[in-house]
């Protein structure tokens, strides 16, 4: 994610030159990484006053109806929310795709909104909220079955995950452990360290609630060593100040 930020913030100096529109619409890709850096930099400073943080920049993409913009930010709030287990955040950016065409033909980050949503809906079915979590985190299963029978090594670790957290929401334990397990593995094997890291963080959330500390603190380590990894600090941070 260093590197990242790093050709964002080139990015941002090359396009502030010759096309401001984009500029403005890539300072959402930047914000995105800072929060997972954990860092305070405020990228919006390069538009010099006219547009002052994500908040505005919401605002803006609102009123110009640029509809795009706004479930990119909207996603990234989420993607981001969830990450930092801040679930009733999370929740108030999910249900932005239903004006859309299916996301089976839609762009990759509305698949990925779906895979999110699931994820966060199999949490609140735990908490005991309402039905609605249920046919969000089933449309989900069913829509990553139909991309992991298309595309095994983009999406098998994705549906494995999601298969784990319902299995895990119905008391189903050794389901849900088979599921984690090869969501950690898929993950490794396709190199998506980022959610090798996911899938280690909740397989150690799945152990704590079911009383096995030394198995939960040995994946808690893990997702920890596969944040580091990604450069996200502000997630090994949270880590590290969590109760063990």
């Amino acid at each position: 994610l260093s590197l990242v930020e790093k050709e964002c913030e080139a990015i941002a100096l090359e396009l502030i030159q010759t096309n401001q529109h984009q500029c403005i619409a890539h300072l959402s890709n930047h914000q995105l990484v800072l929060k997972l850096t954990g860092s305070k930099k405020n990228p919006f400073t390069i538009l010099q006053g006219s547009i002052k943080n994500e908040d505005e920049l919401l605002q803006y993409a609102v009123s110009k109806g640029r509809s795009g913009l706004v479930k990119t930010i909207s996603f990234y709030r989420l993607f981001v929310a969830f990450f930092l287990k801040q679930y009733e955040e999370a929740a108030k950016y999910t249900g932005k795709w239903t004006d859309q065409q299916s996301p089976l033909k839609g762009r990759p980050q509305f698949t990925y909104n779906i895979f999110y949503e699931g994820m966060l809906a199999f949490y609140f079915i735990r908490q005991n909220y309402e039905p609605k979590w249920v046919e969000i985190g089933e449309n989900a299963i069913s829509v990553f079955q139909t991309r992991a029978a298309s595309s095994e090594w983009n999406w098998e670790n994705k549906l494995a995950l999601l298969l784990a957290e319902w299995h895990f929401s119905k008391g189903e334990t050794e389901k849900a452990e088979e599921k984690y397990n090869l969501s950690i593995t898929s993950a490794q094997q396709h190199r998506f360290i980022h959610e090798e890291g996911l899938a280690n963080d909740l397989f150690s959330t799945f152990h704590t609630a079911n009383g096995n500390i030394q198995k939960a603190k040995y994946h808690k380590s893990k997702a920890r060593a596969c944040y580091d990894k990604w450069g996200a600090s502000a997630l090994v941070g949270l880590l590290d100040n969590s109760a063990s």
